[in-house]
């Protein structure tokens, strides 16, 4: 059942983090002189610390998985906001007007880069809001941060194209001289002068290409995959898929719809489509170990016939240890390993599970024998990917299914899927399943491969082999 407890552990320390983070802007404040003897002034300087610090938890709880954030992301986004206020701190000691020259566009930049506009903005609007207010700059420096970061947002900064990139650059020097100038007419008591003003410009703006070289470092410090990242990953010339498309090309054709059922779920449920496109052609790369073991590589020989159930359930389960070992390997991102770990949750090898039950030795069994040993999945893709899976196997596995035959075997799997608990740790609403239910039942219906049928009942949703 999905977990749909708003109160869980993980929000509970997810919101002790921001509570943490605004204590250390509000320190900030303090040591800054900005509250004033004058309670009303005090009153509304935390009625806005207060709005602008919920309105950033309400966008980062609704734009990354918790457990990522927690694991990955948390710490890096909202220490940004303290650490831009620390170096206008310095600057501002050193000469107010250097202010000016202060990049905090690289902000919208890596945040775009590898989570969202959205949320990018956000973080950006908090850190000036926290320089604005510790250290009360002009009106005119707080309107032109907010041009300029507007302007940022919406050029494509986030462009593999280096040609593109200096564009936006260019247009960003002209735009802000221009708002500049305006200012400066507008307000001519404003500082600084026209020149200082038109050279603090230009360094600000340029000062925004050192963007490019910290994002490599931060992905690999940070465990952060961008959509660039994924573009390469997802490319099916990587050395990776052509060694699944050559050592187990059935599992390479499965592993393909899988990432196709995955993205158009992902698309009805407005999640990162990309994300579960390249976590579906990756989630069996630990098959490439033993490729005959599954039948989809090999329909005309049985690798267990003088195996034990025991031990042909652990062959089976073993190939999600090799696939995160493989992945490590080949420097995967984690977040695609984590694909890997989850896609099998903690259900069991079905088929030799139920052919064990049937045999003289059933009174010795141990269920973990045949179980693996997950983790669940903790995130909506994972959960997707998870049901992609499931689903492209189970329909393939029928022979000359009806319309109603697929759509009533889709319908059973998830529920399965529920029953065993699959989704606890995910975000993932009943709302959800069922818009990827349509999603999956639209896909199936128009594209499917004929597989070699399980033996009956096949009511688990399990991919036996």
């Amino acid at each position: 059942m999905p977990n749909n407890n708003v109160f869980s552990a993980n929000s509970i320390r997810f919101i002790a983090l921001i509570v943490f983070t605004g204590f250390i802007v509000f320190s900030l404040f303090y040591q800054f002189n900005v509250f004033s003897d004058d309670i009303y002034i005090n009153l509304g300087i935390s009625f806005l610390l207060t709005s602008v610090f919920l309105l950033l938890t309400f966008i980062i709880y609704r734009t990354i998985n918790i457990d990522e954030t927690l694991n990955r992301s948390i710490f890096f986004l909202l220490g940004l906001i303290p650490f831009f206020t620390l170096i206008a701190h310095f600057l501002s000691q050193y000469n107010p007007l250097f202010l000016f020259m202060l990049p905090l566009g690289i902000i919208i930049i890596v945040i775009k880069y590898f989570f969202n506009e959205n949320l990018s903005f956000g973080i950006y609007f908090s850190a000036i809001s926290s320089i604005f207010l510790s250290l009360n700059p002009s009106i005119q420096w707080f309107f032109l941060q907010i041009f300029t970061g507007l302007l940022i947002l919406f050029l494509p900064f986030d462009s593999k194209k280096p040609t593109r990139i200096i564009s936006s650059i260019i247009v960003v020097i002209i735009s802000s001289i221009l708002t500049s100038v305006s200012l400066k007419l507008t307000y001519p008591a404003f500082q600084p002068s026209f020149e200082e003003l038109i050279t603090f410009v230009i360094i600000q703006s340029l000062l925004l290409l050192p963007a490019y070289i910290i994002i490599p470092f931060l992905e690999r410090i940070f465990s952060f995959t961008s959509a660039f990242s994924l573009n390469e990953l997802g490319n099916l010339d990587n050395y990776l898929l052509k060694e699944l498309a050559l050592k187990a090309p059935g599992t390479y054709q499965h592993s393909i719809q899988v990432s196709y059922l995955a993205e158009a779920a992902a698309q009805k449920i407005h999640v990162n489509s990309q994300l579960c496109r390249v976590g579906g052609l990756y989630h069996d790369i630990g098959k490439l170990s033993n490729p005959d073991y599954f039948n989809e590589n090999n329909q005309n020989l049985n690798p267990f016939e003088n195996q034990s159930f025991h031990r042909s359930a652990a062959l089976i389960i073993k190939h999600v240890k090799d696939g995160i070992e493989l992945g490590r390997k080949y420097r995967l991102p984690e977040v695609i390993i984590d694909f890997i770990r989850t896609h099998h949750g903690t259900t069991k090898v079905e088929y030799f599970y139920r052919k064990f039950k049937a045999s003289d030795n059933f009174f010795d069994v141990k269920e973990d024998d045949f179980t693996y040993p997950g983790p669940k999945p903790f995130s909506r893709e994972q959960s997707i990917v998870m049901l992609a899976d499931t689903i492209e196997a189970a329909c393939r596995s029928l022979k000359n299914p009806t319309e109603s035959d697929l759509f009533d075997l889709i319908n059973r799997l998830v529920e399965y899927k529920i029953k065993m608990g699959q989704f606890q740790e995910s975000k993932l609403s009943f709302e959800e399943l069922n818009l990827c239910k349509e999603a999956f039942k639209d896909y199936i219906k128009t594209f499917y491969h004929q597989r070699i049928s399980y033996p009956e009942p096949v009511n688990s949703g399990q991919e036996f082999l």
